[in-house]
């Protein structure tokens, strides 16, 4: 491992990358006290009773104060790091390059803690800053190249494949998915089957969109994150990324494919069960109807039988209370006695022929 950059006893010299750089005492090298950190880059401190923004020299670390710009990843740790290994309060050694201000009036200068490490290099060492030189300051760049080597060679930081923000994290979490794709089995319903060519087709897009939003970030001048990676890291993570992405596109058309094969295969158990369900309602509706009619005609029947003996028993009721009335006693009304008046007496003598004046009845007479 390359060993940490520290300056030599009483400011007189910096040990820079195994090159020994006189620092004066005075003017070039001096001490002062931290007030605060502001980024990862940058902080304040109170030197020769002045409060000074300094700038740390030959490092650059992930944006997270300007306001025209997301923060970029890692500029939180790289703040947080600062802030841990310069507290407030803490002793500094600041030592200064050709030019002592930037044109934003900030001190640019290179700063070791207490035990003399040079911050900017254990700030590259943890892959939270890239190595940046404007010129003529460029004193301090070699053991800041130094630092960020190691951290390339521990996959630290920027290049680590377990901080999700990451290019290589990225890269890795593409060729994890195509794994996964590549091992999605027969097994799968259809919705796992689409949820999975889903998935591995947005991480491809993510990733797509992520490279061009990095490299044109770096182009403009707007992020380091495409700049911390050399040439030859940027071919092989996109090689990698076209392995993996040729392999999801394979898979995502596989799992398109069986997706559409599940579902209709889903689709025709659904529809053969709703088909059977459907016949054994029909089944049941007419068991149904079928056991209505017969309970009806079973109440019809003892109905008609209820009936039967009711108008039996009525007529039995009836029967039995005629033969209890004793028959009425029958009156036979006596003989009509009819009347014969005695002859009419005729005064006329026998053999008379003359007129006759008959009285009322006709039964007797009289010579008229």
């Amino acid at each position: 491992m390359i060993g940490r950059t520290k300056v030599l006893a009483g400011a007189a010299a910096v040990l820079v990358a195994g090159t020994t750089i006189a620092v004066a005492s005075t003017g070039n090298a001096d001490e002062g006290t931290v007030i605060r950190v502001i980024d990862g880059d940058t902080l304040v401190v109170d030197f020769d009773d002045q409060e000074l923004t300094v700038r740390l020299l030959n490092v650059d670390t992930p944006e997270t104060k300007d306001p025209n710009k997301p923060v970029e990843c890692l500029g939180p740790e790289a703040t947080d790091f600062l802030t841990e290994a310069l507290p407030q309060g803490s002793t500094v050694t600041l030592a200064f390059d050709v030019e002592r201000e930037d044109r934003y009036g900030r001190t640019l200068a290179a700063v070791y803690d207490g035990e003399g490490l040079l911050i900017n290099a254990e700030v590259a060492r943890r892959g939270l800053g890239v190595p940046v030189t404007y010129e003529p300051n460029a004193k301090f760049r070699p053991p800041v190249d130094e630092a960020y080597q190691e951290a390339q060679e521990q996959q630290a930081g920027l290049f680590a494949e377990d901080v999700e923000c990451t290019i290589p994290a990225m890269v890795a979490a593409l060729e994890g998915t195509a794994a996964q794709a590549a091992e999605e089995g027969a097994g799968s319903t259809a919705a796992s089957a689409a949820a999975a060519a889903a998935a591995v087709y947005a991480l491809v897009k993510t990733v797509d969109e992520g490279f061009d939003a990095f490299e044109s970030g770096a182009k403009a001048g707007k992020s380091i994150i495409w700049t911390a990676l050399s040439s030859a890291q940027r071919t092989e993570l996109q090689a990698r990324v076209s392995a993996a992405r040729s392999t999801v596109y394979e898979r995502h058309g596989e799992l398109t494919t069986l997706q559409s094969e599940r579902q209709a295969a889903e689709d025709e158990v659904i529809r053969k069960a709703a088909e059977a369900k459907a016949e054994a309602e029909r089944v049941a509706a007419q068991a149904e109807a079928e056991r209505v009619a017969a309970a009806q005609a079973e109440t019809d029947r003892i109905a008609a039988e209820a009936e039967a003996s009711r108008a039996a028993a009525a007529q039995a009721e009836a029967d039995r209370r005629a033969a209890a009335v004793p028959p009425a006693p029958t009156y036979d009304p006596p003989p009509v006695q009819t009347y014969n008046p005695p002859p009419a007496q005729s005064n006329n003598p026998p053999g008379y022929t003359g007129p006759r004046c008959y009285a009322p009845g006709g039964k007797s007479w009289r010579p008229c």
